[in-house]
């Protein structure tokens, strides 16, 4: 199991950001160039929201997610898991700081696990450690220019 976590601090309140994260169509706007995003399905935000993906790394390796909101307390966390997809397992947490001042520490905890053995542990070390860095830093500089308007 991997994990990756990282902060950003928003200036907007906490329950702007909370409610950002739980719009799966704002995905599509944070979503890094190298990896394009259609929501095939998604059902109203809350806990047991499942969310239908199909996924495109590098145009041209297509993928679909299947993943289900298991946490969601508003406006404090929200967490997400892959039930079907490339990861062996996925979990991704968002946590939220209400800072005052209208600030918010927005906190991203990605866990995962890539399949096939040793060549999944090579993948991780040589494409996917760099590509999920990139890929939150992307995430979380869109949402504070979105949110930061």
């Amino acid at each position: 199991m991997h994990t990756y976590s990282r902060s950003v601090i928003i200036r907007a309140p906490i329950e702007e950001v909370f409610l950002f994260h739980t719009d799966v169509h704002n995905l599509i706007n944070i979503t890094p160039p190298f990896i394009k995003v259609k929501v095939l399905h998604a059902d109203p935000p809350g806990i047991g929201q499942n969310v239908h993906l199909k996924v495109r790394q590098f145009g041209f390796i297509p993928l679909t997610m299947h993943m289900e909101f298991f946490l969601y307390d508003y406006p404090i966390c929200l967490a997400d898991r892959q039930i079907k997809g490339p990861f062996s397992s996925m979990v991704q947490y968002r946590y939220f700081e209400d800072l005052e001042g209208g600030y918010t520490r927005m906190k991203d905890v990605f866990e995962f696990s890539l399949p096939f053995g040793f060549l999944g542990k090579l993948a991780y070390t040589f494409v996917m450690k760099k590509l999920i860095e990139q890929m939150f830093v992307f995430r979380q500089n869109m949402t504070k220019k979105i949110l930061e308007k």
